[in-house]
């Protein structure tokens, strides 16, 4: 009986890649990906389900947890620092912080679920990438009036960045010798804090109404995925979405690269202006994809191509690189910009590489659509 049922299997396999060749020539990703949806299931290899949950699991809790445990230390140097304003105690919260933010940016691709603003009202960790640049002249005067720190422009780690970065030792010093600005970098980083709490109360495991199972359940009576292929949009949605953000907002929008600068340069809307860690952040940002790919999606999409992941992780090296070059060159992304533009426009070009492969190579070996979820079979 043995043989018999190896032969059975190889030819209903053989049959799975008979469907497979017609549909790669028919040019229909979606057609593409429900084959092998089917093949998948049939030969129970990684499949869909199996990346989301790796991915939750190893990637998007453990990250979150690193991110809350950042700002635990965060908080405690600040109040260290609330209660001796000195020299070593705001050295060592500037470093609590630049620790919190580039913790953030490792994760800050995932913005979807908890993370998504209409979600939790207000995004405390919500960079200006994402809303707007803060507005200091609206915190200066918060802080006279000693209101809390409600309401976009005026909250988040940038606003707590603000506060630490923008003065040199002494003056932010004497600054801090007024109990109004004590209460509202305490407030701003317990509010950060409140978030990140919120982030691991709705992926906590242990909840079964949590988002993690409404997640890690698609396509399995999930209220926010119907279709398993809709978690695998969600992922591949937000990369395109993160790369756009990164192509026309981080870097061409300071840079008048953006079409619509009309090739105005304007520094003052780099990403985190005062404590100069628009390159750190970048990097951050390529780690966070490479994390990705190595939870899963790197494994999920060599079933499907043989040549998208090592074309990724080499356009993700090389824009890594290019960002190196520019930071020991100029050391700051405002020097780059002022002074290095030719430079800039080739990190910038290498971004926009990465993006078309995510965005086209990606999504087609996945069978998917920018924006459209389909049931892959999974």
């Amino acid at each position: 009986m043995k043989p018999m049922k190896n032969t059975f299997k190889i030819l209903t396999f053989g049959f799975y890649i008979l469907l497979y060749s017609c549909g790669v020539n028919s040019d229909k990703a979606s057609e593409k990906a429900e084959i092998l949806g089917l093949v998948d299931t049939y030969l129970k290899t990684y499949t869909t389900s199996s990346l989301l949950a790796d991915i939750s699991n190893n990637l998007i809790i453990p990250k979150y947890t690193t991110l809350d445990t950042k700002v635990s230390a965060l908080q405690t140097a600040v109040t260290n620092y609330t209660a001796t304003p000195d020299a070593t105690n705001l050295n060592l919260v500037r470093t609590a912080w630049t620790e919190t933010d580039l913790a953030y940016r490792q994760i800050e691709w995932a913005y979807f679920g908890p993370a998504y603003i209409p979600y939790n009202v207000y995004l405390y960790l919500d960079s200006f990438s994402r809303a707007f640049p803060i507005d200091p002249t609206s915190i200066e005067s918060k802080i006279t009036s000693n209101l809390a720190p409600n309401g976009l422009r005026v909250d988040g780690l940038d606003a707590v960045e603000y506060l630490l970065f923008k003065d040199n030792i002494t003056t932010t010093n004497t600054a801090f010798s007024d109990n109004n600005r004590k209460t509202y970098l305490t407030k701003l980083v317990q509010d950060i804090k409140t978030q990140t709490g919120l982030l691991l109360f709705h992926w906590d495991k242990s909840r079964t109404s949590s988002f993690y199972y409404s997640f890690t359940n698609a396509g399995k009576g999930s209220r926010d995925y119907p279709n398993t292929k809709d978690g695998l949009t969600e992922l591949t949605n937000q990369m395109v979405f993160f790369c756009n953000t990164i192509v026309d907002i981080k870097i061409a929008e300071p840079s008048g690269l953006r079409a619509t600068n009309l090739g105005v340069k304007d520094i003052t809307k780099v990403e985190t202006p005062y404590a100069n860690l628009a390159f750190d952040s970048l990097l951050q940002n390529l780690q966070g994809f490479s994390d990705l790919g190595n939870a899963g999606l790197y494994k999920f999409l060599s079933l499907r191509s043989e040549t998208v992941v090592p074309r990724l992780k080499e356009q993700i090296k090389i824009t890594t690189a290019s960002v190196n070059s520019l930071k020991t060159k100029y050391g700051t992304f405002p020097n780059a910009i002022t002074t290095g533009g030719s430079d800039v426009e080739l990190m910038l070009n290498e971004f926009k590489k990465l993006r078309i492969i995510i965005s086209t190579e990606v999504i087609s070996a996945l069978g998917g659509t920018i924006g459209v979820s389909s049931n892959d079979g999974d």
